[in-house]
């Protein structure tokens, strides 16, 4: 029994991994077919690098005494903080823009 879960996790990891090649050659296609939006994208994921290294800046790497129990690192907290402030940061740019957004249409009618 213990074979046919084994084949059946291996065989969903292929199928796992073909879907993501197919899912990434399709977007290298469109990008190589339309370089119009193809800058907007790249414009796009550079803005998200951005964030993120500015995020991992800002981050501290500082470990409570009450999480030393827990046996985590500096690095970790520091990956942990990168996400939490990365996310934040996101969630507030993207609720800028929908007030941005909708301002702009208030005042231009």
């Amino acid at each position: 029994m213990e074979g046919l879960i084994n084949i059946g996790i291996i065989l969903t990891y292929i199928m796992i991994g073909f879907a993501a090649l197919t899912a990434l050659s399709f977007g290298i296609k469109k990008i190589i077919s339309n370089t119009k939006n193809a800058k907007k994208t790249l414009y796009t994921i550079l803005g998200l690098v951005v964030v993120c290294i500015a995020s991992y800046l800002v981050a501290s790497d500082e470990v409570l005494q009450s999480y030393e129990k827990y046996k985590i690192s500096s690095a970790e907290s520091k990956n942990v903080g990168m996400g939490l402030i990365m996310f934040y940061s996101l969630a507030f740019l993207a609720v800028g823009a929908i007030f941005y957004s909708e301002l702009s249409k208030l005042f231009s009618k």
